[in-house]
């Protein structure tokens, strides 16, 4: 069941493209404006949503949840077409649609605008010029919505397997290429990539679900979906949801378990091993406590430890990394109490277990790749009230693995909107330690030497800030009185502020 999704801002080349594969290859296939009808049969307001997304992204904000509703509902969707086989889908932005999921043929399609032009003013009966001018506003318009409805750019090259320019490659041939490119090994489905599949539509179809019914469709719910495990986080002040929440998924087909945590926000925490016994892990969960958060774990396995090669593996170039599997075996969702059989996760579900029996579990997922796997994955999840980069590239040594880190926790806040920390900066910003009770320690001696001093020489000061002194160099006093103060001031400052986190007070 291979995935071809066509993706362009220019309608006609995407229709043609995908008709003409789906005529060499027989495969059944899906468009963006079927997806569309079928969801305003269901009540979504899709045309209301294109128009507030585009023309006012203020007001946007007040349909999150048509948004949010409009999304599940393609995902579901399409996720059930793509299970029952091969597909070929084309719309405005379908790439960007089932995340993780490895055998999908991303293909960018773009055309010269003369062309488009041609097309257009063919269409509308419009002059050229008229043409011109509505494909640039439609450009903008479309583009204003991937931005808003997926984070992302449209056109980002980082975001396709194949990209196509209709003005130097025909329909046909384009066809063709995507006909023999959809029967290689790198995008056929496996068992990791199905499992993929079928948890997106879980996901998919318990916001549905949940958005639908009037007991929980007002209150903010953040869903996900592993191994057949629904999470469901939910608000303080709505402390009696929870009970909803388990009625209406009762049923969920291939749902074998509902975890429903009770959080003001949460906090994303990457790393490539887990150990609930670990300082780390008592530290998150400390600081998850405070804020109220639940915390979602995200096992990121890197290419480098992944493939344990910087060069080749099997005489494979370190850019196919993306198209291989996971080093991890899936169970299917069936658990096995033969400890021989336990499946190396690399900690994530020990850690999981400790996090929902101290009611702080925000989920779970294992991803392979970069940063950019990062973002793909939690693209329009947001909400994040904090994003901690831990323990990585652990087969580096400690500085090339520090610096690592940095990087890629600094690749990750370019792009997300969320802040974005290593464990060694959570130590020192967030949580009170044996350094920061040496600094306070420190820093109280200091400062109150300063005042001591300043107190028992009175006479002496205020000669020195008004007596012969400052007659004769009366530039001095003002340079002394500037450097101490900022210096007082900074003292206290950072006082304050460990001995607030001290107390547990942000």
């Amino acid at each position: 069941m291979a995935l071809v999704m066509i993706s362009s801002l220019y309608q006609g080349g995407r229709e043609a493209l995908a008709q003409t594969l789906a005529d060499k290859i027989h495969w059944p296939m899906l468009t963006r404006e079927e997806l569309q009808e079928q969801a305003k049969q269901q009540g979504i307001k899709v045309g209301r949503l294109e128009v507030s997304m585009i023309k006012g992204p203020s007001f946007a904000e007040k349909l999150a949840r048509e948004k949010k509703l409009y999304l599940a509902f393609l995902t579901a969707t399409l996720c059930e077409k793509a299970l029952e086989g091969n597909l070929v889908y084309y719309g405005r932005a379908g790439h960007f649609l089932l995340p993780g999921v490895s055998h999908r043929l991303r293909v960018g399609l773009t055309a010269p605008l003369d062309v488009r032009i041609q097309r257009t003013a063919k269409l509308l009966n419009m002059r050229p010029e008229q043409a011109e001018s509505y494909l640039i506003q439609l450009d903008e318009d479309m583009a204003k919505w991937i931005h808003q409805v997926h984070h992302a750019a449209g056109q980002d090259p980082n975001q396709f397997d194949v990209f196509f320019n209709l003005e130097t490659t025909t329909v046909n041939n384009a066809a063709e290429i995507l006909r023999r490119m959809a029967q290689l090994p790198e995008y056929q489905p496996t068992a990791t990539s199905t499992r993929m599949l079928k948890d997106l539509h879980l996901r998919a179809q318990a916001e549905l679900r949940l958005l639908l019914d009037e007991r929980t469709r007002d209150v903010d719910l953040k869903v996900q979906a592993e191994h057949q495990v629904v999470t469901v986080t939910y608000p303080p002040h709505h402390d009696a949801i929870s009970e909803a929440i388990t009625q209406v998924l009762a049923d969920l087909k291939d749902c074998r378990e509902i975890q429903c945590t009770m959080a003001e926000t949460n906090i994303l925490w990457v790393q490539e091993r887990f150990k609930s016994e670990s300082e780390s892990f008592h530290q998150i969960l400390h600081l998850a406590q405070r804020w109220g958060a639940a915390v979602e774990l995200m096992r990121l396995i890197s290419p480098e430890e992944a493939t344990q090669d910087d060069e080749t593996v099997d005489g494979l170039s370190p850019y196919q990394f993306g198209r291989r599997e996971c080093p991890m075996e899936d169970d299917g969702g069936v658990e096995d109490d033969d400890p021989a059989a336990m499946v190396n996760d690399g900690g994530l579900g020990a850690a999981m277990e400790t996090l929902i029996d101290r009611g702080r579990c925000g989920g779970g997922r294992t991803v392979c790749g970069g940063y950019d796997k990062i973002l793909e994955r939690v693209r329009g999840d947001g909400n994040y009230a904090l994003v901690v980069v831990g323990d990585m590239f652990l087969s580096k040594g400690h500085s090339t693995r520090t610096r690592r880190t940095r990087e890629l926790a600094m690749s990750i806040r370019d792009r997300l909107k969320a802040p974005v920390i290593t464990m060694e900066e959570l130590k020192s910003r967030f949580l009170f330690g044996k350094r920061q009770a040496v600094t306070l320690a420190g820093f109280g001696v200091i400062l109150a030497l300063i005042y001591i001093l300043v107190f028992r020489n009175q006479d002496p000061v205020l000669t020195f800030l008004s007596g012969p002194i400052h007659q004769q160099m009366k530039w001095l006093a003002p340079i002394v009185v500037v450097l101490l103060v900022p210096t007082i001031a900074y003292l206290y400052g950072t006082m304050t502020d460990l001995i607030l986190k001290l107390i547990n007070i942000d």
